[in-house]
């Protein structure tokens, strides 16, 4: 259980306890350092570096707390800290044992073992059960895989960005630090507890409840997504891989050029859609529910249902998709419909998006009050600029690409 991997914080006490009994807490000692000691790397810096593992903590997380802060607050959730290039994570998964039912989750884990040995040669793994060590070193993976994804869909790399506030690259502004713009890089917690998220929130973000969270710390600029396995449909290790896909995405996204204004929700929700469902579409997660249940298996088929709709001409225009309502309060109509316009736009020409999202986060005047009204102005300018469209075209084109591109079934 990655819940022995830590030391608790340690105190030196005088004590005048028998031998024997300070030789067995000795040895428990001994036994707690082992845990500390990543199996892979051995804690060896070239070779966490080798991993992408710039740091394990102690560190700064955000806002006015520390990783030791906590660990303090949440007690007996021991969590292994590492730092790689773009994210901070706090780590407590336990042992996984891969869903044999599933093709998928075989065969995905099994290329991202393969992925992971040229890293770890130590690391002997048949794909049957993964230990904690081993989640994390593929977690880590997973984070960077995404944020180098992100990265490209918007033509981007760490060189584009400052190295910190008040700061020009190429005479435009291009956010307040070096992570995709923001100042602090994109922090991730990995849980078993939902309990621990629930103590989290309320220690630390003034809050109740024990989902999965999205959070903003705004004075270190950083932009937080937690989850454990305990959340709904959590113990799936594909299924945490497809919610934090779409979450962290998300993340990604609003960070770009530093998050000063939101941007319309159907094209963040819809790429984040769109990037899960590239890994399970079966097990794609939206908002606090899954995407399937028993009573419909068919739920997560959503390209039939898209063609359905369009056939009968019963589907939300140009101007109520762009005043969507952010991912918590969509229908799940509206989060299709957000996923199938941004399908659209992607397998036809991906390169709009840069254009679109770079037109859509420029600053507003400062003091100003940004209306729908304002959104709506320039989110027409950025659909003609990236993708030479107007709404009614927009609307026609989808239209026609989602009858011939779907299947009836």
């Amino acid at each position: 259980m990655l819940k022995q991997l830590l030391l608790l914080p340690i105190a030196l006490l005088i004590c005048t306890a028998p031998l024997s009994a300070q030789k067995g807490k000795d040895d428990k000692d001994e036994k707690k350092k082992e845990y500390l000691e990543d199996p892979y790397t051995e804690n060896d810096k070239e070779a966490l570096l080798e991993a992408g593992i710039l740091k394990m903590g102690p560190f700064h997380w955000a806002d006015g707390h520390s990783t030791s802060d906590i660990d303090e607050s949440l007690g007996g959730a021991d969590i292994v800290w590492v730092e790689t290039a773009h994210f901070r994570m706090g780590f407590a998964l336990s042992s996984y044992l891969v869903d044999k039912s599933s093709k998928l989750e075989k065969a995905k884990i099994k290329g991202e073992l393969k992925r992971v040995a040229k890293f770890l040669p130590k690391m002997k793994n048949k794909g049957k059960k993964l230990d904690p060590w081993l989640r994390l070193h593929m977690w880590t993976m997973r984070s960077e895989d995404l944020y180098k994804q992100v990265s490209d869909i918007l033509g981007v790399t760490d060189e584009d960005f400052p190295s910190g506030p008040g700061q020009l690259k190429n005479r435009r502004y291009m956010g307040e630090g070096p992570y995709l713009g923001m100042k602090g890089k994109f922090n991730l917690m990995f849980m078993d507890k939902a309990s621990s998220l629930g103590r989290y929130r309320s220690g630390f973000l003034g809050n109740d409840g024990s989902e999965p969270i999205r959070h903003m710390f705004p004075v270190d600029g950083v932009l937080f997504f937690a989850v454990a396995t305990e959340n709904d449909s959590m113990t799936s290790d594909t299924t945490m891989h497809c919610l934090f896909n779409y979450a962290v995405t998300m993340n990604l996204l609003n960070g770009y050029r530093y998050y000063r204004h939101a941007l319309p929700e159907w094209m963040v929700v819809g790429l984040a859609h769109w990037i899960a469902r590239q890994t399970d579409e079966t097990r794609n997660y939206f908002t606090r529910d899954r995407v399937f249940s028993e009573d419909d298996k068919n739920i997560w088929n959503w390209g039939p249902k898209i063609r359905a709709r369009v056939g009968h001409d019963y589907y939300p225009k140009f101007e109520e998709v762009a005043a969507f309502k952010d991912p918590e309060n969509m229908k799940y109509t509206e989060h299709m419909m957000s996923w199938s316009r941004v399908d659209f736009l992607m397998e036809t020409n991906p390169d709009g998006f840069k254009i679109w999202i770079d037109i859509m986060k420029e600053p507003f005047k400062a003091g100003a009050t940004i209306t729908p009204e304002m959104m709506m102005e320039r989110e027409l300018d950025a659909l003609q600029k990236g993708w030479g469209m107007t709404p009614d075209e927009f609307d026609a084109e989808w239209a026609a690409w989602a009858l011939k591109h779907y299947p009836k079934k």
